[in-house]
């Protein structure tokens, strides 16, 4: 899958958040130039990336880097042993808030560009993701 955009613009939100996630990925990730030109048997995984494009295992990175981006901003659960009665109706931090939101959208958006993703990582109530 390319990470350009086709010339639709009416592209869901969802799409755009996975192409920004992409495009973050790969500039983080990108190796450095070759001086030698890739051989016949040379890897697809090279001539995807030097094309920016990426494969299903490179989207399944990315769903995880940005579900692992919520769970590092999320407080741990209150310990019973200092706080016997936890707050009702506490709610989630904004950050985990706005980090958990875009993560549903990069791991939709990826799904929508046609990219196969573990179920783990799709959100949704019996999901390990959501």
């Amino acid at each position: 899958m390319t990470t350009e955009p086709e010339g639709d613009r009416a592209e869901s939100a969802d799409v755009r958040a996975a192409r920004a996630a992409i495009e973050a990925h790969l500039n983080r990730t990108a190796p450095a130039p070759e001086r030698e030109p890739h051989a016949a048997g040379s890897s697809a995984s090279r001539e995807e990336r030097g094309g920016r494009r990426i494969d299903d295992a490179t989207a399944e990175r990315i769903a995880r880097e940005a579900w692992d981006a919520v769970l590092a901003a999320t407080p741990p659960p209150p310990d019973p042993g200092t706080d016997p009665a936890p707050a009702r109706g506490a709610r989630e931090p904004a950050e985990v808030t706005e980090l958990r939101a875009r993560a549903i959208a990069v791991t939709r958006g990826l799904r929508e560009l046609g990219h196969h993703l573990d179920e783990t990582l799709l959100p949704g109530p019996d999901m390990a993701a959501g």
